[in-house]
């Protein structure tokens, strides 16, 4: 993990993946309700996109089941901000 990684605020990992998420959805990041399901817009097939534009977004690596158990928003701002803090 680099320094950039563990230097971010909640505030920026926040803005980050919400910013991520709604360039891969093509929606604006403000149109993403936090306790919003992400099922019904985020398919199997986009996952592996969102995951690899996350990680490109934020300079680390999530696993290929890190989306598992994710269900909103705001459940995903709250495991990469768990998966950078460890």
């Amino acid at each position: 993990m680099s320094d950039l990684v563990v230097d971010l605020t909640v505030v920026e990992i926040d803005s980050t993946v919400r910013a991520v998420l709604a360039r891969q959805l093509q929606v604006p990041a403000d149109a993403l309700a936090g306790a919003g399901p992400l099922a019904p817009v985020l398919d199997d097939a986009a996952r592996p996109a969102l995951l690899t534009a996350m990680g490109e977004a934020l300079d680390a690596t999530f696993p290929d089941d890190f989306l598992d158990g994710v269900h909103t928003v705001n459940d995903l701002t709250s495991a990469v901000r768990v998966s950078l803090r460890a």
